[in-house]
């Protein structure tokens, strides 16, 4: 909850003065015990996990505490976030790829054709979505729109690390009573 409060100004006050008061039954009903302080070492876990979301090509975005469940093969995943200074090395993937689809061609390796096809349809995706992205930055850096700052995901996830680095561990998990939501604007 910390982290969207920042959007708070999108929405309507209303809307989540109601999400605040629904959040806060259940967890005046749940037990003390599920909102102690994490230790340093489940703090220490917690934090590693986004480390070792960073691949070659940019960002994993599967869920806190999952392996990879697509034996990384990344460009397939559509939790892959590419970054948008990764487009050559893209192209560098791409031509190796078209290289081995000759190849299985030539060979007549069928089922390896259409693993590879799938792949360059999903790269070619990945592209076009890295592409989309580097123009929002740029445009975010030169304009802005309706008076709201553009700001893309890799930001959005800067300002998550940034804030969870600079808090305390006894802030990350706290209990949320009645009156405490009540009292949120």
């Amino acid at each position: 909850m910390q982290t969207t409060h920042g959007y708070v100004t999108v929405f309507q006050e209303h809307v989540i003065r109601h999400y605040q008061t629904h959040l806060a039954g259940p967890r005046a009903a749940r037990a003390a015990r599920e909102y102690r302080t994490p230790t340093k070492t489940e703090w220490a876990e917690f934090e590693e996990h986004f480390d070792k979301r960073k691949v070659e090509l940019g960002n994993c975005g599967r869920p806190y505490a999952t392996p990879c469940e697509h034996e990384h093969s990344c460009i397939r995943c559509p939790l892959l976030q590419v970054d948008p200074g990764m487009i050559g090395r893209l192209d560098e993937i791409n031509t190796n790829l078209i290289a081995q689809r000759e190849l299985a061609h030539t060979k007549g390796w069928l089922d390896e054709l259409k693993g590879i096809d799938l792949t360059l349809r999903f790269l070619h995706d990945k592209r076009a979505d890295a592409q989309r992205l580097a123009r929002l930055i740029w445009a975010s850096r030169s304009s802005v729109l309706e008076g709201v700052p553009l700001v893309h995901p890799w930001a959005r996830w800067s300002l998550f690390r940034i804030r969870a680095a600079t808090m305390s561990p006894e802030r990350a998990v706290r209990p949320a009573t009645t009156a405490t939501a009540a009292a949120m604007p």
